[in-house]
Protein backbone atom coordinates (compact mmCIF):
# COMPACT_ATOMS: atom_id res chain seq x y z
CA UNK A 1 0.00 0.00 0.00
CA UNK A 2 2.63 2.19 1.05
CA UNK A 3 4.52 1.86 -2.74
CA UNK A 4 0.85 2.54 -4.60
CA UNK A 5 0.40 5.97 -2.09
CA UNK A 6 4.10 7.05 -2.94
CA UNK A 7 3.56 6.25 -6.74
CA UNK A 8 -0.01 8.06 -6.83
CA UNK A 9 1.44 11.24 -5.56
CA UNK A 10 4.28 11.12 -7.54
CA UNK A 11 3.94 14.38 -10.37
CA UNK A 12 6.13 14.09 -13.52
CA UNK A 13 6.41 10.10 -13.80
CA UNK A 14 5.33 7.75 -16.45
CA UNK A 15 4.25 5.37 -14.16
CA UNK A 16 2.37 7.93 -11.68
CA UNK A 17 0.40 9.21 -14.80
CA UNK A 18 -0.37 5.41 -15.77
CA UNK A 19 -1.24 4.57 -12.29
CA UNK A 20 -3.67 7.52 -11.98
CA UNK A 21 -5.22 7.27 -15.13
CA UNK A 22 -5.49 3.26 -14.70
CA UNK A 23 -7.14 4.07 -11.53
CA UNK A 24 -9.36 5.67 -12.53
CA UNK A 25 -10.42 3.80 -15.95
CA UNK A 26 -10.52 0.72 -13.18
CA UNK A 27 -12.69 1.91 -10.94
CA UNK A 28 -15.05 3.40 -13.87
CA UNK A 29 -15.18 -0.09 -15.78
CA UNK A 30 -15.40 -1.72 -12.73
CA UNK A 31 -18.65 0.33 -12.57
CA UNK A 32 -20.07 -0.49 -14.99
CA UNK A 33 -19.36 -3.96 -15.19
CA UNK A 34 -21.10 -5.01 -11.49
CA UNK A 35 -23.97 -3.06 -12.73
CA UNK A 36 -23.43 -5.58 -15.59
CA UNK A 37 -23.42 -8.32 -13.64
CA UNK A 38 -26.51 -7.51 -11.17
CA UNK A 39 -28.53 -7.71 -13.83
CA UNK A 40 -27.63 -11.11 -15.52
CA UNK A 41 -27.34 -12.93 -11.71
CA UNK A 42 -30.94 -11.31 -11.63
CA UNK A 43 -32.00 -12.69 -14.56
CA UNK A 44 -30.33 -16.19 -14.05
CA UNK A 45 -31.46 -16.44 -10.44
CA UNK A 46 -35.14 -15.48 -11.02
CA UNK A 47 -36.17 -16.12 -14.57
CA UNK A 48 -33.23 -19.24 -15.45
CA UNK A 49 -30.75 -19.82 -18.16
CA UNK A 50 -33.38 -19.67 -20.86
CA UNK A 51 -34.60 -16.06 -19.91
CA UNK A 52 -30.58 -15.55 -19.56
CA UNK A 53 -30.41 -16.66 -23.20
CA UNK A 54 -33.14 -14.43 -24.48
CA UNK A 55 -31.46 -11.38 -22.78
CA UNK A 56 -28.11 -12.34 -24.19
CA UNK A 57 -29.59 -13.00 -27.94
CA UNK A 58 -31.40 -9.15 -27.82
CA UNK A 59 -28.68 -7.51 -26.01
CA UNK A 60 -25.93 -9.27 -28.80
CA UNK A 61 -28.41 -7.64 -31.50
CA UNK A 62 -28.97 -4.15 -30.06
CA UNK A 63 -25.49 -3.88 -29.66
CA UNK A 64 -25.04 -5.41 -33.63
CA UNK A 65 -27.89 -2.70 -34.51
CA UNK A 66 -26.47 -0.17 -33.00
CA UNK A 67 -22.96 -0.15 -34.69
CA UNK A 68 -25.36 -0.42 -38.28
CA UNK A 69 -27.32 2.77 -36.94
CA UNK A 70 -24.50 4.80 -35.51
CA UNK A 71 -22.07 4.44 -39.01
CA UNK A 72 -19.61 5.52 -36.82
CA UNK A 73 -20.86 8.31 -36.07
CA UNK A 74 -20.03 8.35 -32.30
CA UNK A 75 -16.45 7.48 -32.63
CA UNK A 76 -15.82 10.04 -35.42
CA UNK A 77 -17.84 13.05 -32.55
CA UNK A 78 -15.14 12.10 -30.32
CA UNK A 79 -12.04 12.83 -32.55
CA UNK A 80 -14.06 16.22 -34.21
CA UNK A 81 -15.26 17.60 -30.68
CA UNK A 82 -11.92 17.06 -29.05
CA UNK A 83 -10.63 18.91 -31.80
CA UNK A 84 -13.32 21.65 -31.11
CA UNK A 85 -12.73 21.48 -27.95
CA UNK A 86 -8.55 22.12 -28.21
CA UNK A 87 -9.38 25.38 -30.85
CA UNK A 88 -12.28 26.75 -27.73
CA UNK A 89 -14.69 26.66 -30.72
CA UNK A 90 -18.47 26.45 -29.54
CA UNK A 91 -19.94 27.00 -33.01
CA UNK A 92 -17.45 24.42 -33.82
CA UNK A 93 -18.75 21.72 -31.10
CA UNK A 94 -22.38 22.73 -32.19
CA UNK A 95 -22.19 22.47 -35.42
CA UNK A 96 -20.18 19.02 -35.40
CA UNK A 97 -23.07 17.60 -32.46
CA UNK A 98 -25.85 18.96 -34.16
CA UNK A 99 -24.56 17.24 -37.46
CA UNK A 100 -24.17 14.00 -35.85
CA UNK A 101 -27.49 13.75 -34.14
CA UNK A 102 -29.54 15.01 -37.41
CA UNK A 103 -27.82 12.09 -39.18
CA UNK A 104 -28.58 9.55 -36.51
CA UNK A 105 -32.23 10.49 -35.51
CA UNK A 106 -32.70 9.40 -39.55
CA UNK A 107 -30.65 6.54 -39.35
CA UNK A 108 -32.31 5.14 -36.13
CA UNK A 109 -35.65 5.65 -37.21
CA UNK A 110 -35.24 4.15 -40.28
CA UNK A 111 -33.41 0.87 -38.63
CA UNK A 112 -35.83 0.74 -35.81
CA UNK A 113 -39.01 0.54 -37.96
CA UNK A 114 -36.71 -1.99 -39.87
CA UNK A 115 -36.04 -4.46 -36.81
CA UNK A 116 -39.58 -3.72 -35.57
CA UNK A 117 -41.07 -4.89 -38.78
CA UNK A 118 -39.16 -8.11 -39.62
CA UNK A 119 -39.07 -9.11 -35.27
CA UNK A 120 -40.93 -11.87 -36.88
CA UNK A 121 -38.58 -12.96 -39.84
CA UNK A 122 -35.45 -13.05 -37.67
CA UNK A 123 -37.20 -14.66 -34.98
CA UNK A 124 -38.69 -17.73 -36.54
CA UNK A 125 -36.72 -17.73 -39.82
CA UNK A 126 -32.97 -17.12 -38.28
CA UNK A 127 -33.46 -18.49 -34.93
CA UNK A 128 -36.62 -20.72 -35.36
CA UNK A 129 -37.33 -19.50 -32.03
CA UNK A 130 -40.99 -17.38 -32.44
CA UNK A 131 -40.91 -16.83 -28.61
CA UNK A 132 -38.04 -14.51 -29.27
CA UNK A 133 -40.54 -12.38 -31.15
CA UNK A 134 -41.38 -9.90 -28.41
CA UNK A 135 -38.06 -9.37 -27.07
CA UNK A 136 -36.62 -8.76 -30.53
CA UNK A 137 -39.45 -6.30 -30.84
CA UNK A 138 -38.27 -4.59 -27.77
CA UNK A 139 -34.90 -4.24 -29.75
CA UNK A 140 -36.74 -2.32 -32.24
CA UNK A 141 -38.35 -0.01 -29.67
CA UNK A 142 -34.79 0.13 -28.08
CA UNK A 143 -32.44 0.88 -30.81
CA UNK A 144 -33.35 4.69 -31.51
CA UNK A 145 -32.48 5.71 -27.33
CA UNK A 146 -29.40 3.16 -27.31
CA UNK A 147 -27.46 4.74 -30.12
CA UNK A 148 -28.28 8.18 -28.51
CA UNK A 149 -26.73 7.03 -25.35
CA UNK A 150 -23.72 6.00 -27.29
CA UNK A 151 -23.71 9.34 -29.18
CA UNK A 152 -23.62 11.69 -26.16
CA UNK A 153 -21.01 9.22 -24.46
CA UNK A 154 -18.85 9.73 -27.38
CA UNK A 155 -19.53 13.83 -26.87
CA UNK A 156 -18.60 13.33 -23.36
CA UNK A 157 -15.57 11.31 -23.92
CA UNK A 158 -14.41 14.28 -26.60
CA UNK A 159 -14.78 16.41 -23.88
CA UNK A 160 -12.52 14.28 -21.69
CA UNK A 161 -15.67 13.82 -19.27
CA UNK A 162 -14.61 10.16 -18.50
CA UNK A 163 -17.48 9.99 -15.87
CA UNK A 164 -19.93 10.97 -18.25
CA UNK A 165 -18.97 8.66 -21.00
CA UNK A 166 -19.15 5.40 -18.99
CA UNK A 167 -22.07 6.49 -16.53
CA UNK A 168 -25.00 5.76 -19.42
CA UNK A 169 -23.85 2.48 -20.12
CA UNK A 170 -23.45 1.38 -16.55
CA UNK A 171 -26.66 3.77 -15.34
CA UNK A 172 -28.57 1.72 -18.22
CA UNK A 173 -27.95 -1.63 -16.73
CA UNK A 174 -28.66 -0.21 -13.13
CA UNK A 175 -31.89 0.55 -13.85
CA UNK A 176 -32.84 -2.09 -15.84
CA UNK A 177 -31.58 -4.80 -13.02
CA UNK A 178 -34.45 -2.05 -10.62
CA UNK A 179 -37.10 -2.07 -13.00
CA UNK A 180 -36.63 -6.11 -13.23
CA UNK A 181 -36.94 -6.75 -9.59
CA UNK A 182 -40.32 -3.70 -9.49
CA UNK A 183 -42.02 -6.00 -12.61
CA UNK A 184 -40.60 -9.74 -10.93
CA UNK A 185 -42.30 -8.88 -7.09
CA UNK A 186 -45.43 -7.13 -8.42
CA UNK A 187 -45.60 -10.78 -10.60
CA UNK A 188 -45.89 -8.94 -13.61
CA UNK A 189 -45.30 -10.47 -17.24
CA UNK A 190 -42.82 -8.55 -19.09
CA UNK A 191 -39.85 -9.88 -21.59
CA UNK A 192 -36.81 -9.59 -19.50
CA UNK A 193 -35.22 -7.53 -22.32
CA UNK A 194 -38.38 -5.12 -22.02
CA UNK A 195 -36.66 -4.02 -18.50
CA UNK A 196 -33.71 -2.89 -19.91
CA UNK A 197 -35.24 -1.10 -22.67
CA UNK A 198 -37.60 1.00 -20.59
CA UNK A 199 -34.10 1.57 -18.74
CA UNK A 200 -32.36 2.69 -22.25
CA UNK A 201 -35.29 5.09 -22.78
CA UNK A 202 -34.87 6.68 -18.92
CA UNK A 203 -31.25 7.33 -19.52
CA UNK A 204 -31.34 8.56 -23.16
CA UNK A 205 -33.60 11.52 -21.69
CA UNK A 206 -31.40 12.15 -18.59
CA UNK A 207 -27.68 11.66 -21.55
CA UNK A 208 -29.15 14.35 -23.13
CA UNK A 209 -30.35 17.14 -20.44
CA UNK A 210 -26.87 16.66 -18.98
CA UNK A 211 -24.76 17.14 -21.97
CA UNK A 212 -26.82 19.94 -23.07
CA UNK A 213 -26.11 21.55 -19.94
CA UNK A 214 -22.79 20.57 -19.47
CA UNK A 215 -21.64 21.70 -22.99
CA UNK A 216 -23.92 24.89 -23.45
CA UNK A 217 -24.23 24.48 -27.03
CA UNK A 218 -27.60 25.11 -28.83
CA UNK A 219 -28.20 22.69 -31.17
CA UNK A 220 -29.24 23.09 -34.85
CA UNK A 221 -31.63 21.12 -37.13
CA UNK A 222 -30.37 22.82 -40.31
CA UNK A 223 -30.62 19.55 -42.54
CA UNK A 224 -30.32 21.20 -45.64
CA UNK A 225 -26.49 22.16 -44.82
CA UNK A 226 -25.39 18.57 -43.88
CA UNK A 227 -22.19 17.77 -45.71
CA UNK A 228 -23.16 14.26 -45.55
CA UNK A 229 -20.86 12.49 -48.25
CA UNK A 230 -17.93 13.95 -46.72
CA UNK A 231 -19.10 12.86 -43.18
CA UNK A 232 -19.68 9.06 -44.20
CA UNK A 233 -16.40 8.64 -45.87
CA UNK A 234 -14.78 9.67 -42.57
CA UNK A 235 -17.14 7.97 -40.33
CA UNK A 236 -18.22 4.81 -41.87
CA UNK A 237 -14.17 3.51 -41.93
CA UNK A 238 -14.84 3.46 -38.55
CA UNK A 239 -17.72 1.58 -38.25
CA UNK A 240 -16.15 -1.25 -40.09
CA UNK A 241 -13.48 -1.48 -38.27
CA UNK A 242 -15.97 -1.54 -34.87
CA UNK A 243 -17.88 -4.52 -36.90
CA UNK A 244 -14.68 -6.73 -37.20
CA UNK A 245 -14.57 -6.18 -33.30
CA UNK A 246 -18.37 -7.10 -32.58
CA UNK A 247 -17.73 -10.42 -35.20
CA UNK A 248 -14.70 -11.37 -33.69
CA UNK A 249 -16.79 -10.72 -29.76
CA UNK A 250 -20.06 -11.91 -29.90
CA UNK A 251 -20.42 -14.41 -32.87
CA UNK A 252 -20.60 -17.59 -30.24
CA UNK A 253 -23.73 -16.27 -29.12
CA UNK A 254 -25.27 -14.98 -32.17
CA UNK A 255 -24.08 -18.54 -33.21
CA UNK A 256 -25.56 -20.60 -30.53
CA UNK A 257 -28.62 -18.79 -30.59
CA UNK A 258 -29.28 -20.27 -34.35
CA UNK A 259 -28.14 -23.46 -34.14
CA UNK A 260 -28.51 -24.60 -30.37
CA UNK A 261 -31.27 -23.52 -27.72
CA UNK A 262 -32.00 -20.18 -25.50
CA UNK A 263 -30.87 -22.00 -22.19
CA UNK A 264 -27.32 -22.88 -23.73
CA UNK A 265 -26.79 -19.14 -24.81
CA UNK A 266 -27.52 -18.39 -21.42
CA UNK A 267 -25.16 -20.78 -19.61
CA UNK A 268 -22.35 -19.67 -22.33
CA UNK A 269 -23.22 -16.24 -21.53
CA UNK A 270 -22.28 -16.46 -17.61
CA UNK A 271 -19.42 -18.90 -18.66
CA UNK A 272 -18.08 -16.23 -20.60
CA UNK A 273 -18.84 -13.28 -18.36
CA UNK A 274 -17.16 -15.12 -15.23
CA UNK A 275 -14.08 -15.52 -17.49
CA UNK A 276 -14.26 -11.50 -18.37
CA UNK A 277 -13.25 -10.63 -15.32
CA UNK A 278 -9.79 -11.33 -16.04
CA UNK A 279 -9.85 -8.62 -18.44
CA UNK A 280 -11.38 -6.07 -16.10
CA UNK A 281 -7.56 -4.73 -15.50
CA UNK A 282 -6.80 -5.07 -19.22
CA UNK A 283 -9.95 -2.59 -20.17
CA UNK A 284 -8.39 -0.12 -17.41
CA UNK A 285 -5.27 0.08 -18.71
CA UNK A 286 -5.99 0.02 -22.70
CA UNK A 287 -8.16 2.97 -21.96
CA UNK A 288 -5.27 5.30 -20.97
CA UNK A 289 -2.21 3.39 -22.94
CA UNK A 290 -2.85 5.00 -26.69
CA UNK A 291 -1.22 8.74 -25.81
CA UNK A 292 1.81 6.93 -24.17
CA UNK A 293 2.11 4.37 -27.13
CA UNK A 294 1.86 7.43 -29.40
CA UNK A 295 4.46 9.71 -27.64
CA UNK A 296 7.12 7.39 -27.14
CA UNK A 297 7.20 6.29 -30.40
CA UNK A 298 6.87 9.63 -32.31
CA UNK A 299 10.03 10.58 -30.23
CA UNK A 300 11.41 7.05 -30.95
CA UNK A 301 12.32 6.48 -27.63
CA UNK A 302 12.17 2.74 -28.29
CA UNK A 303 14.17 1.14 -25.07
CA UNK A 304 11.53 3.37 -22.86
CA UNK A 305 8.28 2.13 -24.62
CA UNK A 306 9.43 -1.56 -24.11
CA UNK A 307 10.44 -1.13 -20.15
CA UNK A 308 6.35 0.48 -20.42
CA UNK A 309 4.88 -2.17 -21.81
CA UNK A 310 6.20 -4.71 -19.77
CA UNK A 311 5.35 -2.77 -16.84
CA UNK A 312 1.53 -3.12 -17.78
CA UNK A 313 1.88 -6.33 -19.24
CA UNK A 314 3.34 -7.66 -15.66
CA UNK A 315 0.30 -6.08 -13.94
CA UNK A 316 -2.14 -7.66 -16.00
CA UNK A 317 -0.26 -11.14 -15.35
CA UNK A 318 -0.28 -10.74 -11.89
CA UNK A 319 -4.08 -8.94 -11.45
CA UNK A 320 -5.29 -12.08 -14.16
CA UNK A 321 -3.85 -15.04 -12.84
CA UNK A 322 -6.00 -15.57 -9.61
CA UNK A 323 -9.08 -15.34 -12.26
CA UNK A 324 -7.86 -17.70 -14.23
CA UNK A 325 -6.73 -20.07 -11.80
CA UNK A 326 -10.48 -19.45 -9.52
CA UNK A 327 -11.66 -20.62 -13.32
CA UNK A 328 -9.67 -23.74 -13.47
CA UNK A 329 -9.72 -25.22 -9.95
CA UNK A 330 -13.44 -24.15 -8.85
CA UNK A 331 -15.44 -23.63 -12.11
CA UNK A 332 -18.73 -25.38 -11.06
CA UNK A 333 -18.52 -23.01 -7.42
CA UNK A 334 -18.67 -20.08 -10.03
CA UNK A 335 -20.86 -21.24 -12.03
CA UNK A 336 -23.28 -22.21 -9.51
CA UNK A 337 -23.45 -18.71 -7.74
CA UNK A 338 -25.77 -17.96 -11.01
CA UNK A 339 -27.98 -21.42 -10.52
CA UNK A 340 -27.53 -25.24 -10.69
CA UNK A 341 -28.03 -25.46 -14.41
CA UNK A 342 -25.05 -23.26 -15.01
CA UNK A 343 -22.77 -25.78 -13.60
CA UNK A 344 -23.00 -27.81 -16.62
CA UNK A 345 -20.43 -25.30 -18.09
CA UNK A 346 -17.58 -26.50 -16.49
CA UNK A 347 -15.09 -27.10 -18.74
CA UNK A 348 -15.97 -24.16 -21.13
CA UNK A 349 -15.49 -21.56 -18.63
CA UNK A 350 -12.18 -23.41 -17.98
CA UNK A 351 -11.55 -22.40 -21.64
CA UNK A 352 -12.81 -19.55 -21.86
CA UNK A 353 -10.57 -18.18 -19.31
CA UNK A 354 -7.44 -19.51 -20.67
CA UNK A 355 -8.14 -17.60 -23.87
CA UNK A 356 -8.84 -14.19 -21.69
CA UNK A 357 -5.62 -15.06 -19.81
CA UNK A 358 -3.63 -14.71 -22.93
CA UNK A 359 -5.29 -11.70 -23.93
CA UNK A 360 -4.56 -10.17 -20.66
CA UNK A 361 -0.54 -11.38 -20.69
CA UNK A 362 -0.15 -10.27 -24.56
CA UNK A 363 -1.05 -6.71 -22.93
CA UNK A 364 -2.40 -3.50 -25.22
CA UNK A 365 -1.08 -4.91 -28.14
CA UNK A 366 -3.82 -3.56 -30.79
CA UNK A 367 -3.02 0.03 -29.22
CA UNK A 368 0.43 -0.32 -30.23
CA UNK A 369 0.52 -1.37 -33.44
CA UNK A 370 -2.25 1.41 -34.04
CA UNK A 371 -0.50 3.84 -32.58
CA UNK A 372 2.51 2.89 -34.44
CA UNK A 373 1.17 3.07 -37.63
CA UNK A 374 0.56 -0.37 -38.65
CA UNK A 375 -3.27 -0.63 -37.87
CA UNK A 376 -3.97 -1.39 -41.35
CA UNK A 377 -1.89 -4.99 -40.52
CA UNK A 378 -3.52 -5.14 -37.06
CA UNK A 379 -6.87 -4.63 -39.14
CA UNK A 380 -6.07 -7.40 -41.38
CA UNK A 381 -5.17 -9.69 -38.46
CA UNK A 382 -8.14 -9.37 -36.67
CA UNK A 383 -10.40 -9.65 -39.69
CA UNK A 384 -8.67 -12.73 -40.51
CA UNK A 385 -9.23 -13.86 -36.71
CA UNK A 386 -13.07 -12.62 -37.14
CA UNK A 387 -13.39 -14.90 -40.07
CA UNK A 388 -11.82 -18.42 -38.59
CA UNK A 389 -13.99 -17.61 -35.56
CA UNK A 390 -17.05 -17.71 -37.96
CA UNK A 391 -15.82 -20.82 -39.52
CA UNK A 392 -14.66 -22.42 -35.95
CA UNK A 393 -18.44 -21.93 -34.55
CA UNK A 394 -20.34 -23.34 -37.60
CA UNK A 395 -18.10 -26.15 -37.45
CA UNK A 396 -17.89 -26.86 -33.59
CA UNK A 397 -21.07 -26.13 -32.34
CA UNK A 398 -23.79 -28.47 -34.07
CA UNK A 399 -21.46 -31.21 -32.30
CA UNK A 400 -20.03 -29.53 -29.02
CA UNK A 401 -22.46 -27.28 -28.22
CA UNK A 402 -21.44 -24.61 -26.29
CA UNK A 403 -17.97 -26.23 -25.97
CA UNK A 404 -17.11 -25.95 -29.52
CA UNK A 405 -18.44 -22.12 -28.87
CA UNK A 406 -15.52 -21.75 -26.09
CA UNK A 407 -12.64 -23.64 -28.11
CA UNK A 408 -13.71 -21.79 -31.32
CA UNK A 409 -13.66 -18.49 -29.23
CA UNK A 410 -10.25 -18.61 -27.72
CA UNK A 411 -8.62 -20.30 -30.77
CA UNK A 412 -9.55 -17.45 -32.34
CA UNK A 413 -8.18 -15.08 -29.71
CA UNK A 414 -4.88 -17.02 -28.99
CA UNK A 415 -4.02 -16.25 -32.49
CA UNK A 416 -5.29 -12.79 -33.08
CA UNK A 417 -2.81 -12.06 -30.20
CA UNK A 418 -0.17 -14.73 -30.97
CA UNK A 419 0.22 -12.96 -34.56
CA UNK A 420 -0.27 -9.40 -33.58
CA UNK A 421 2.95 -10.04 -31.01
CA UNK A 422 5.22 -12.20 -33.49
CA UNK A 423 4.65 -9.09 -35.63
CA UNK A 424 5.38 -5.95 -33.11
CA UNK A 425 8.58 -8.24 -32.36
CA UNK A 426 9.46 -8.54 -36.16
CA UNK A 427 8.34 -4.98 -37.17
CA UNK A 428 8.95 -2.88 -34.27
CA UNK A 429 11.53 -4.97 -31.91
CA UNK A 430 8.70 -4.04 -28.99
CA UNK A 431 7.42 -8.02 -27.45
CA UNK A 432 4.57 -6.98 -25.83
CA UNK A 433 4.46 -10.31 -24.14
CA UNK A 434 5.05 -11.14 -20.33
CA UNK A 435 5.83 -13.96 -18.27
CA UNK A 436 7.65 -14.28 -15.09
CA UNK A 437 11.69 -14.23 -16.36
CA UNK A 438 10.95 -13.39 -19.87
CA UNK A 439 12.20 -9.86 -19.44
CA UNK A 440 15.91 -11.39 -18.92
CA UNK A 441 16.48 -13.20 -21.88
CA UNK A 442 18.96 -11.91 -24.07
CA UNK A 443 16.91 -11.12 -27.57
CA UNK A 444 15.33 -8.64 -26.10
CA UNK A 445 18.44 -6.58 -26.38
CA UNK A 446 17.91 -6.26 -30.05
CA UNK A 447 14.99 -3.76 -30.05
CA UNK A 448 15.43 -1.26 -33.21
CA UNK A 449 16.13 2.10 -31.42
CA UNK A 450 16.19 3.30 -34.76
CA UNK A 451 12.69 2.87 -36.20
Amino acid sequence: MKKIINLLRQKDSDDAFMAKKSFWALFHKSAGMISQYLLIFLIARLYGATAQGSFTLSFTLIQLFAILTQLGLDNRLVRKIASDRRENSNEGLSRDYSQSLMITIISAVIWALLIYNTAPYIAEIIFKKPQLLSSIQFVGIGIIPFVFIGLNSSAFRGMKNMAGFLLFRAASTLVGALILLIFYFNNSSLPVFASYTLATILICLVSFYLWVRSSKIAISWNFKNIPLKKILLESVPLMLTGSVFFILGWTDNIMIGILRTEAEVGIYDIAFKISSLAAIVLLSINAIQAPIFAELYSKREMQKLQRHIFKSTKILFYTSLPVTVACILIPEYLLGIFGDEFKTATLTLTILAIGNFVNSITGSIGILLQMTGRQNKYNQIILSAAILSVILNIILIPRYGILGAAIASTTAKILQNSISVIYAKYDLGILSFYFPGIEKISFLSSIKDSK
